[in-house]
């Protein structure tokens, strides 16, 4: 190699490291040093705790939020397994009489209300409907009982004494079918709850208005047999 030339081959570097072992000695020593430096200053965090904390968290809300999903699907299958019972009750009612005390003593049982009673229209109502047992009033205090609505959910005022012998804590008031003739079109069921939170307005309507349709359409067929 000329005495010009300082450039070194991978081979030069090589030999010239392993006649002087202590230069690799050396650098050695630097190099743990200097870890040894920069551990020192290092903080080591131990995150197992927040982690298996946070786990719990999450597992703890997720079964609640199942047990939610389970116990709104019991109370959704109770629910439609009571209108199942109803149904087959009206079916099994023989005469308009019969039909009367199912909605008034049958219905309450069933859906754990406080009372239950059908209204028919004045205007409409069957000739001797109060002596089968159904409750006759004007139309136009039906549809201020519903509030101009085909359901109403909630407190009972509007109701007074004239439906129940107690005072109902909440209300549902469901109009039976418009599309069935008179006198069940403008006809209304009235359920009174047990307490202040059984009628809401922000409840599901779904099963009451199958129930009203349910009562509409065993009626019609009542009516037709007679």
């Amino acid at each position: 190699m000329a005495d010009t030339d300082f450039s070194f081959s991978e081979e030069d570097v090589i030999a010239y490291l392993k006649a002087r072992p202590d230069i690799l000695e050396k650098l050695s020593k630097e190099d743990e040093k200097t870890n040894s430096v920069n551990n020192a200053g290092a903080t080591i965090v131990d995150l197992t705790g927040t982690i298996a904390a946070k786990a719990r968290t999450e597992a703890r809300r997720l079964a609640a939020r199942n047990q939610s999903l389970m116990d709104a699907a019991a109370s959704n299958m109770l629910h439609w397994q009571e209108l199942h019972h109803a149904t087959l009750g009206f079916l099994a009612c023989t005469n308009l009489t019969g039909f009367a005390q199912m909605v008034d003593e049958e219905l309450p049982i069933i859906f754990s209300l406080a009372g239950a009673r059908l209204i028919m229209p004045a205007e409409t109502a069957l000739d001797n409907a109060e002596e089968l047992g159904f409750l006759v009033l004007p139309a136009a205090e039906i549809n201020q009982i519903l509030a101009a609505q085909s359901i109403y959910l909630g407190p009972a005022e509007k109701t007074g004494p004239v439906l129940f012998s107690t005072p109902a804590a909440s209300m549902a008031a469901i109009a039976l079918p418009d599309q069935l003739p008179a006198p069940i079109c403008g006809s209304a069921l009235i359920l009174a709850g047990r307490t202040e939170e059984s009628f809401q307005p922000g409840h599901g309507k779904t099963l009451l208005t199958n129930l009203a349709e349910i009562i509409g359409v065993c009626l019609l067929a009542r009516l037709e047999a007679r």
